[in-house]
């Protein structure tokens, strides 16, 4: 109804030329309904008949609107509607239906999608090689979720110079010498942030050659300047500040880019793919890996918003919009990341012990010379100060099947642990590192969901492996600021320990060589060369350096198995753990070989005093003697005769021996006594005969 009072006459007025419904005169009710009840009288109790119509549907579904005359139909549909909501999604709140296929929607969900990058996701786990390597993989089990310590990356957007340009107007807008660096302010992840905003002191670019094609844009700066930005903690009031007491935080240097880009000294600036845009030198501790688009991405979303407060009336807007996270070019690539966990004191010493984890990682699986394998042993501050253990590419599989990533295993304190005494960081921290300089090809900042598997994996099999346990453990495991003792069930690849297994056959090798009995004096020249020089050389350089024929090198290397590998026109020792093995056991080695060649030397003399080894003498020892044993006290070689019918028998080829012997020596028959013992059985005598110097005399004689 309206305030104004003509207006609702009006609208009533419509009424005027209505027919009259009632009257005065004429009780509607009463003549409405006829009954036949007067004032007064009473009412008899014989019924009356009423007609009532029955209407068409008995009941309507609330979700399809669906009618339904009869109530057996609407209770069989009742519960079986395809439009009933039958759940919702936990990410986004959406409604599902029956006919909705939930995978659909879970794959399509951009929040269940960005939940899936938060987390520290499993994968399906390969199958390891090898008959003792068992896998223990569950998807219910809830494994230990590391955190992510330090992270560098180089991020590219390609087509986002518009972003770039804006930072140069925000650049002009701001005055740097009055009020320092621009600061403002966001929230992230449920947190409260500082965004500080400057410039590098030194760039290094060239500006662009007249001609190079910018696009829309025309280059009118007489440098090129680049520009940092800081997020940190809001509590801090700076971001070294917040460094210096290693809190989380974020650290991006924008750069340009465009084909052809150059350093001021003319060297050449990588950019393969020839983008037009940005490369952001990204680092920074504590957030999630695949955080760090989205942290930039906010900060610039500020920074944009802080433009409009200086009320100029043209510059260019910071276009945040092109450096989306989810647009990061194909060739970002990732140059540092670690997981860790923080152990109990007390109770990590497997670890970094002597024989321990990082120790046999380091000494059994990491060559000698062959990629890269270092070992870093550090108690100056405390026991298990700063230890690790790094292997390159090639032997990331050794350590969990199906790796590729060369890592470093680290056990390590705070620098003065003394400092932080009964605080929770005097515990240490056990983490695994990628090692970007090891690595031939470029790890992708595509593939950062393998790096933090591979990672992940490589920490819990060493936690498992030194005895401590890879589900949360309050026991074993403190919490800090930012590492929580918590768990997530998901798919880890946890394999048993194949280290001590690996270290048994390779001390087997090692006794092997040791004791020699099928080598020669070129193959522990050899071993004793590549130990010497460290591992790696060519088989044609070993065989000048211990003057033998190439063929014979090979032949040695054939010998040797597996405490060498040959590959490539290169040779060198299996481990650093072989390699210590064979330090401690050349000698022995050495001897055994000489013992075998004098041995070896007795029998050439031996078959040139008795012949070519086809002779008589030869041939009758090979038919008629069944053991030879020179080690009496006498000095005579003992005989044992195979078993003769009788002893008639035996006395002739004894004869028969001796004039053999004597032919083929020149010596006299009767000398054979004073050469030979015999022992002969003869299936006619009682026992055992033994011919002595006396019996075989007067046989023989």
């Amino acid at each position: 109804m309206t305030e104004d009072g003509g207006e609702v006459i009006a609208e009533f007025s419509v009424l005027d030329d209505a027919d009259l419904v009632t009257s005065n005169d004429e009780d509607t009710v009463a003549s409405a309904v006829d009954t036949g009840y007067e004032p007064g009288s009473t009412v008899d109790d014989e019924s009356v008949d009423v007609e009532f119509e029955m209407p068409e549907f008995v009941a309507i579904c609330r979700y399809c609107q669906t009618s339904f005359k009869t109530e057996d139909a609407a209770l069989e549909h009742e519960w079986n509607c395809d439009l009933e909501p039958t759940g919702e999604c936990r990410f986004c709140g959406g409604t599902h239906i029956r006919k909705d296929v939930r995978e659909d929607h879970f794959y399509a969900c951009s929040e269940a999608e960005a939940h899936e990058r938060r987390q520290k996701r499993g994968v399906r786990a390969r199958t390891m090689r090898g008959q003792d390597s068992k896998t223990a993989v569950s998807g219910l089990r809830k494994f230990l979720l590391p955190q992510p310590h330090e992270f560098s990356a180089y991020l590219k957007w390609s087509d986002s110079l518009s972003t770039y340009f804006g930072l140069v107007s925000l650049y002009k807008m701001h005055d740097f010498e009055e009020y320092g660096n621009l600061r403002a302010g966001i929230e992230f992840g449920g947190e409260e942030w500082n965004v500080e905003f400057g410039y590098a002191d030194n760039p290094g670019l060239a500006t662009p050659d007249e001609g190079t094609d910018l696009g829309r844009w025309d280059w009118r700066l007489e440098d090129v300047p680049e520009f940092l930005i800081r997020v940190y903690p809001a509590a801090y009031q700076s971001f070294n500040d917040a460094k210096d007491e290693n809190r989380k935080r974020a650290y991006f240097r924008v750069r340009p880019r465009w084909p052809g880009i150059t350093s001021k000294s003319g060297t050449n600036i990588p950019n393969p793919h020839n983008i037009l845009g940005v490369d952001v030198e990204t680092r920074g501790s504590y957030f999630e890996f695949d955080q760090y688009p989205a942290v930039l991405f906010e900060a610039l979303r500020e920074l944009r918003e802080r433009q409009e407060e200086f009320g100029w009336n043209s510059f260019t807007g910071i276009d945040y919009r092109a450096l989306d996270p989810d647009e990061v070019h194909q060739s970002s690539n990732i140059t540092d990341a670690e997981l860790y966990v923080r152990g109990k004191k007390g109770e990590t010493g497997k670890v970094f012990a002597l024989d321990g984890t990082l120790h046999r990682i380091s000494m059994i699986l990491g060559r000698e010379r062959r990629g890269y394998s270092k070992s870093v042993r550090d108690d100056r501050e405390c026991a298990g100060y700063y230890h690790t253990a790094t292997i390159c590419a090639m032997r990331a599989a050794e350590v969990v099947g199906g790796h590729e990533l060369p890592k470093e295993f680290k056990h390590y304190h705070m620098r003065n642990p003394e400092a932080v005494a009964g605080t929770e960081l005097e515990n240490p921290k056990i983490g695994v590192s990628y090692q970007n300089s090891l690595y031939d090809d470029t790890l992708r900042f595509s593939d950062v969901d393998q790096l933090h598997k591979e990672l992940e994996e490589g920490l819990l099999n060493v936690l498992n492996w030194s005895d401590l346990p890879v589900t949360p453990d309050h026991q074993q495991y403190v919490a800090d600021d930012y590492f929580s003792v918590d768990g997530e069930a998901r798919m880890v690849k946890v394999i048993d320990n194949p280290l001590p297994r690996i270290a048994q056959q390779q001390d087997d090798e090692v006794r092997l060589f040791a004791a020699a009995n099928n080598l020669y004096e070129t193959d522990v020249s050899i071993a004793d060369e590549l130990v010497t020089d460290g591992g790696q050389i060519s088989p044609a350089n070993l065989a000048e350096r211990i003057g033998v024929h190439i063929d014979t090198v090979y032949r040695a290397l054939k010998r040797l198995g597996d405490l060498v590998i040959h590959e490539y026109g290169h040779v060198e020792l299996a481990s650093k753990h072989i390699a210590e093995g064979i330090v401690e056991h050349i000698e022995s080695a050495r001897r055994s070989v000489s013992a075998t060649l004098e041995e070896a030397t007795d029998d050439i003399i031996r078959a040139d005093t008795y012949g070519d080894g086809n002779g008589p003498w030869e041939r009758w020892l090979r038919n008629y003697v069944r053991d030879r044993q020179d080690d009496r006290e006498d000095g005579r070689e003992l005989l044992e005769l195979a078993p003769q019918a009788t002893r008639k028998e035996v006395k002739r080829i004894l004869r028969t021996g001796a004039a053999k012997w004597a032919e083929v020596t020149g010596n006299e028959m009767k000398q054979f006594s004073g050469r030979f013992a015999v022992v002969a059985d003869a299936y006619d005598s009682t026992g055992r005969v033994t011919y002595s110097l006396g019996k075989l005399r007067q046989l023989v004689g």
